[in-house]
């Protein structure tokens, strides 16, 4: 009996090791399986790949097309037709008719919106406002009975303001561009008389206006110009140097009432000029 019983504990022993031991041995090789599993490691490679991959550089600044442009210009404007034309003798030049000078100087200010881009380019739509000054071509002197002399002198006036478009191109520093717009064009042309000490009294110049017009008229303009992308401060304002030629065409009409024979008074009138750009 004694006998017995050691078998049948030993057994049951056996079966007790055996039974933990199974389960340990089966699932040790599918564990191992499962942590080799290609298709579990994929992702984390690839993710690795991925974070390792280099992210493509961002844009310049002046790359990017600006939404609003504010433009301020000096320059030179020149009106042949304008220097070419006799406007009859002047109080200081009795004896030969007066002129104008057909070169004068130019100021005009401007503000563009960006409104649409394309493949070539970018389109702008705005609106400027520009003055042409253009003085006496030769001043002449009348001896009074003093020795001071009289100065008599003509000069003219050209403002212009309306819409305009502005079409630029380039992806770099520089921008080039084709503009056109049209509007509202007048001229002032005066004759004054400068009468200097001591006939005149006061402190400052005494002016004395003989005779002027005022003549308006529709007119447009074309242009061609480069735009050079300076600087853009912290803020975000971008600064830009620009370079223009204008071509203004307008017709003023006769003149006659001003100076009788004078005739009409036409474009073009050159404008070349150098401007500072803000964009924002």
């Amino acid at each position: 009996m004694r006998a017995e019983g050691q078998g049948s504990i030993r057994l049951r022993s056996t079966l007790m090791w055996f039974a933990l031991v199974l389960p340990i041995v089966v699932l040790s090789p599918t564990s191992y399986a499962l942590a080799q599993e290609p298709g579990e490691s994929a992702p984390v490679a690839e993710v690795a790949a991925d974070s390792n991959k280099a992210l493509p550089p961002p844009k310049e600044w002046y790359e990017e097309p600006t939404k609003n442009l504010f433009t301020l210009g000096l320059g030179l404007a020149i009106f042949p037709s304008l220097g070419n034309t006799e406007f009859g003798t002047t109080t200081a030049t009795a004896n030969r008719p007066g002129h104008v000078s057909s070169a004068g100087f130019a100021l005009e200010t401007a503000y563009h919106r960006h409104i649409a881009r394309w493949e070539r380019g970018d389109l702008y739509l705005g609106g400027e406002f520009g003055a042409f000054f253009f003085g006496n071509q030769g001043s002449g002197d009348t001896t009074q009975s003093s020795t001071s002399p009289t100065t008599g002198d003509l000069d003219a006036r050209v403002w212009h303001a309306g819409p305009s478009i502005k079409f630029m191109m380039g992806q770099g520093r520089f921008k080039y561009f084709l503009g056109a717009g049209g509007g509202y064009y007048q001229l002032d042309l005066s004759e004054s008389v400068n009468i200097p000490p001591p006939t005149c009294t006061s402190i400052a110049p005494c002016f004395e206006t003989k005779r002027s017009v005022n003549k308006s008229a529709m007119g447009g303009y074309v242009s061609l110009g480069v735009d050079l992308a300076a600087f853009r401060t912290e803020s975000g304002l971008e600064w830009r140097l620009r370079l223009e030629d204008k071509i203004h065409l307008v017709n003023f009409g006769s003149l006659d009432s001003f100076a009788p024979g004078a005739g009409n008074l036409s474009g073009p009138i050159n404008v070349i000029q150098i401007g500072v750009v803000a964009g924002f």
